[in-house]
């Protein structure tokens, strides 16, 4: 059959948009491994597992509520794996859902992907200036003892400080990705060099101090930046920290905390099309970076405990930061810059690689949601525009633009406390997570071509490999969804306008589905054709 007849049959408008993506084949394991490690943050991770766990998980134990979630994220992980090395196309779950399970449920889930992509490139930009730069200027308002660098450090926390930081870097990545995919990982890859290393020094300065010289410094460093005498003890009087014994329950509810970073290993799916070696790569980069950062996250935390104490940095995290004579609770890079702050150039070190750790879920998430919209536009579900590849820089430039006005959108909600928090859409989000299990499941069964086609198609005493690992996820992800109910922090059950948020969102997308499908039927184009197809690449 001619590449016409082939395209198109008696008439009929042909299946997809056209017969390839125009992405190329460009990135390398080392990409996608440091694509998905940043994802999951271990920055950011340390951060708010010592910020927040000793002070309001009473009792919990942050190195087991790290090492659990790691192992709840296992078959997670593995089961993205094997649909990315089966089906290595732009998407992600959108295409396994709509190919296995049923075009609607894949769009929606992917409806519901795109959406809390869209909250999570606001959020990040907005840690940028909240968390990062705020912490840098003040080490350096330490080091100096400059009152106009403390007041700049303090304007990155206000709603306009966090929402200017963030549109830059918005604009920033935006155009960068328009330029070329490639530039970004060239990037992604250096930042990340430079990253680890900040918190290896940061962890080897927890390490090598004792409780007491910490205590010292802290304290002088509180006194730097304009805060009061005596500040760790301020900070045990006034945040009425109370020891407590471990405690199983608090532990598990805890796990919202490092589950909120080791479950997002997988977002290299979304630009599966786009990977050299899709098996080997895959593998690597998802599973691989989860074992990775708990690892790392475990050294860290145990370094910074030791150093604070488990009760010392219960008391800081729950101290009212006003109390300190400070507008922000301490970071960890503050709580190991505290101990260094004469020193220049372990705080630029420290400061500027922590700094490079609170943005990188933005480009992460920009790129996925990029590849959602390219993939809806090939099935005919999306304006043909949203397909658009430039010829030169192989990027889809109009979506491009769409997800940054998105973003944009999502900044601001969150900078002026609107709508969104940190967290509380994650149960929504594992949603999807759940459906790609399932279809997982079903996969070897229901396109048994493709599966026996495939690179993963082993077995285990006649049973698809795929198949388990895919039970074991639903199993773990079905856990997780019960942490993300019960959480008293952010707990969907104690949000219930997030709850009307979360069900509205598979509502909204099965809408635009039905909608989409309508349009099309009316103008001859019948979309169910393309899902009995792998798109192409």
């Amino acid at each position: 059959m001619s590449g016409m007849a082939a395209g198109r049959s008696w008439g009929r408008p042909r299946t997809f948009v056209r017969e390839a993506t125009g992405l190329t084949k460009e990135l390398s394991l080392l990409d996608i491994f440091v694509y998905n490690t940043n994802n999951q943050n271990i920055g950011l991770g340390v951060l708010f597992i010592l910020l927040f766990v000793p002070a309001f998980y009473p009792g919990a134990s942050m190195l087991g509520g790290v090492l659990v979630a790691g192992l709840l994220a296992l078959a997670h992980a593995t089961t993205y794996a094997f649909f990315a090395a089966a089906l290595p196309r732009s998407g992600g779950d959108y295409v396994y859902i709509s190919r296995t399970l049923s075009p609607l449920l894949g769009f929606i889930s992917s409806f519901n992907w795109l959406v809390w992509l869209s909250v999570y490139i606001g959020i990040p930009a907005a840690y940028f200036g909240q968390y990062g730069l705020s912490s840098l200027f003040r080490l350096l308002a330490a080091h100096y003892r400059n009152p106009d660098l403390m007041r700049f450090a303090d304007f990155w926390q206000t709603p306009l400080g966090i929402f200017v930081a963030g549109t830059v870097l918005i604009v920033v990545f935006g155009s960068i990705f328009a330029l070329g995919t490639k530039i970004y990982f060239r990037i992604q890859n250096v930042a990340f060099a430079f990253a680890t290393l900040a918190v290896a020094v940061a962890g080897l300065v927890a390490l090598l101090t004792s409780r007491e010289t910490f205590i010292a410094r802290f304290d002088e460093y509180v006194r730097a930046v304009g805060g009061v005498e005596n500040a760790f003890q301020v900070a045990w009087e006034s945040s009425g920290y109370q020891w407590h014994p471990f405690d199983a329950y608090q532990t598990f509810l805890s796990l919202s905390l490092p589950l909120y970073i080791v479950l997002y290993a997988i977002t290299s799916s979304f630009i599966g099309g786009e990977v050299k070696n899709a098996r080997r790569a895959q593998f690597f980069g998802m599973p691989g970076s989860v074992v990775y950062c708990t690892v790392w996250i475990v050294l860290l935390i145990a370094a910074f405990q030791k150093m604070v104490g488990y009760d010392g940095l219960g008391a800081i995290g729950a101290a009212d930061p006003a109390a300190l004579g400070l507008a922000f609770t301490p970071t960890f890079v503050e709580l190991a810059g505290a101990v260094v702050h004469h020193n220049l150039l372990l705080i630029l070190l420290i400061g500027l690689g922590f700094l490079l750790w609170t943005y990188v879920w933005l480009p992460i998430n920009y790129l996925a949601s990029t590849r959602i919209l390219l993939a809806w536009s090939f099935d005919r579900l999306m304006p043909e525009i949203l397909s658009y590849v430039s010829p030169r820089t192989h990027t889809p430039l109009v979506a491009i633009l769409v997800v940054g006005i998105l973003g944009e959108i999502c900044l601001a909600l969150y900078a002026w406390h609107i709508v969104l928090a940190s967290i509380v859409g994650i149960f929504g989000w594992i949603v999807s997570f759940i459906l790609t299990a399932i279809a997982a499941i079903v996969f070897p069964y229901r396109r048994r071509e493709d599966f026996e086609a495939s690179p993963v198609r082993w077995r285990v005493a006649g049973l698809p490999v795929m198949s388990i690992v895919g039970l074991l996820a639903v199993i773990s992800l079905l856990i997780c969804e019960v942490v993300f109910w019960l959480d008293p922090f952010v707990g969907l059950a104690h949000f219930p306008n997030v709850q009307i948020l979360t069900v509205g969102v598979f509502i909204a997308g099965a809408l635009v589905y039905w909608i989409a499908k309508t349009v099309q039927a009316r103008r001859g184009i019948h979309i169910e054709y393309a899902f009995r197809e792998i798109p192409p690449e």
